[in-house]
């Protein structure tokens, strides 16, 4: 007689990102299920980023039965039960499970609203290293209404702490780390209860898509106009130009403007510019 082992989601991490998931000036979270369900039919987080357990963390889940599952939306740690909420084998309170994040889409940074820094990481995690401030952010759950800001960029004494416990090869480009503890600083970030049983919890990682100002170019006439307020970079939708409010002089009522690719940005001081040649 055989039987057939039994697997039960111990977590979930979920990332979104405006850039691909926004319809022009309409938010994702502002639509109806239904449109939410139609735009991330055509999203995958493997258009820009890889998501890998570390081979320390691979080690770990093969010694708890522990299976690292990659979705359309993210990924999914599950483990072997005994019942529908224990585990096979006792998941410690303090066992530690990191995710690498790495970029694959060479023009991230410019439809991605945050800074990029070549000595600091963005660490997602429901432990706050002893390095950080208390004003640590943890890592939000799906419910919560929160998207990723610089707050999650640590400082270079915790990036150095952590990429130190990588494996060298592991070292090079790491974008972030998604770290989880089985039993986290707050109860909302428990992946076990204090009972050992499996809460299940599903976090959420969602990047807000970068506004810059519109710049346009005519070479020939040797003009450029741009935007009185930044305008938001999307894969879908478009953004209406209203010649005679969004430009100061304001344009011709009858003048037309095409929106930006990703391709062409240029920082200037603080703010952000989309060139458009017309």
């Amino acid at each position: 007689m055989s039987f057939a082992a039994t697997y039960q989601l111990l977590f979930e991490v979920t990332l979104l990102h405006n850039y691909f998931l926004n319809n022009g000036e309409e938010t994702f979270t502002s639509m109806t299920n239904a449109d939410k369900e139609k735009m991330l039919q055509s999203f995958n987080t493997e258009a820009f980023t890889a998501i890998t357990p570390t081979l320390e963390t691979n080690v770990v889940l093969k010694n708890y039965k522990m299976i690292f599952k990659k979705t359309k939306t993210g990924f999914g740690v599950y483990v072997k039960v005994k019942d529908e909420l224990d585990p096979f084998i006792k998941v410690p309170v303090d066992l530690n499970l990191k995710f690498l994040i790495k970029i694959n889409d060479y023009q991230f940074e410019n439809y991605t609203n945050l800074d990029f820094a070549l000595t600091q990481a963005y660490l997602f995690s429901n432990v706050k290293p002893l390095t950080e401030p208390v004003s640590f952010e943890y890592l939000p759950k799906i419910n919560d209404n929160k998207l990723i800001s610089n707050v999650y960029l640590v400082s270079e004494e915790t990036t150095v702490n952590l990429i130190s416990t990588l494996q060298p090869s592991e070292q090079q480009n790491v974008f972030g780390i998604i770290s989880l503890t089985a039993k986290g600083d707050n109860s909302s970030g428990n992946i076990i209860n204090n009972l050992g049983k499996m809460t299940s919890p599903n976090f959420k990682i969602h990047f807000d898509n970068r506004k810059t100002l519109w710049k346009y170019i005519n070479r020939k006439a040797g003009t450029e106009i741009k935007t009185n307020a930044a305008k938001p970079l999307t894969r879908s939708g478009f953004v209406e130009i209203d010649p005679l409010t969004d430009f100061t002089p304001a344009q011709p009522a009858e003048s037309q403007y095409p929106n930006p690719s990703v391709k062409s940005i240029t920082k200037i001081n603080s703010d952000y510019y989309s060139e458009i040649f017309i």
